[in-house]
């Protein structure tokens, strides 16, 4: 691990020089991750990835903050950055992170994204419920109904993403905390689940605060970046300097497919 905690290395290069990947890894998520990719890859430079804080403190940032912590560590390590990539949602961070990283080190890394996408709030509403209905089991069938309607009423209600991130961290700390314990799970591992959560929401609602308040940064990646994409790439894939389309693979397999590792390693050799 490096940068203090914020970034986690997924393999050691030979090379003087990092690539940076960024993305929220989770544990029992559907989509391949990074990991996956850095065990395909054939590239000289190390591989690291992004690392939330510690789950049970249910740490919430802003977009900026989540930068500035990314960046620190970069820094600290003082390594050249070759690459900076970006999966789905986390694109914004990544356009973002590569314009601060180009200014800082004089050059501007090569920007790859993974489906990419700018959050809304269909998406974050999206995952609370596939998260609420896949990991909390114990909940009844008249509590998962009401948590379901709970979010529904907050997508409505919300002025933006941020408010609408709040409302349904609070809906399932509210309900998945029950769930926890008749799960059997002591304080420590649901404090640590119930915060995973809210952290993530954090990370998600930072990605679209940053794609709004760097829009320079984030076209100017964007004009540079390749992207590659998946049978469920969405319109943002199609917006960059160069699509390399996979259309045969899932969007949850894009990252453990050796096709699409052979063809990053070819881009950043």
């Amino acid at each position: 691990m490096s940068g203090s905690g914020s970034w986690a290395v997924r393999s050691d290069g030979t090379a003087d020089g990092i690539v940076l990947a960024v993305d929220f890894p989770g544990t029992g998520r559907r989509e391949a991750g990074f990991t996956d990719l850095a065990e395909r890859l054939d590239i000289p430079y190390a591989l690291w990835e992004t690392l939330p804080p510690p789950l049970a403190s249910g740490t919430t940032l802003s977009g900026a903050e989540w930068i500035d912590r990314w960046l620190a560590g970069v820094e600290a390590s003082g390594r050249p950055v070759r690459a900076v990539m970006g999966f789905c949602a986390a694109s914004p961070y990544a356009a973002v992170l590569a314009h601060r990283i180009g200014a800082l080190q004089g050059e501007m890394p090569d920007v790859v994204f993974f489906d990419p996408d700018i959050p809304q709030e269909f998406f974050l509403y999206w995952q609370y419920q596939q998260i609420m209905e896949r990991f909390l089991p114990e909940l009844s069938a008249e509590e998962t109904a009401a948590a379901r309607q709970r979010g529904e009423q907050a997508r409505e209600q919300a002025e933006d993403l941020t408010a609408l991130g709040a409302e349904l961290s609070r809906s399932f700390c509210e309900y998945g905390e029950p769930a926890c314990r008749r799960a059997g799970l002591d304080d420590e591992r649901t404090a640590e689940f119930l915060g995973g959560f809210t952290t993530y929401v954090s990370f998600v609602c930072g990605s679209s605060q940053i794609a709004a308040q760097e829009p320079e940064a984030l076209v100017g990646a964007w004009s540079t970046a390749t992207a590659v994409t998946s049978a469920g790439s969405g319109e943002a894939g199609r917006l960059v300097a160069k699509e390399m389309p996979f259309p045969d693979v899932a969007h949850v397999d894009l990252l453990a497919t050796a096709e699409v590792a052979a063809t990053v390693s070819a881009l950043l050799k």
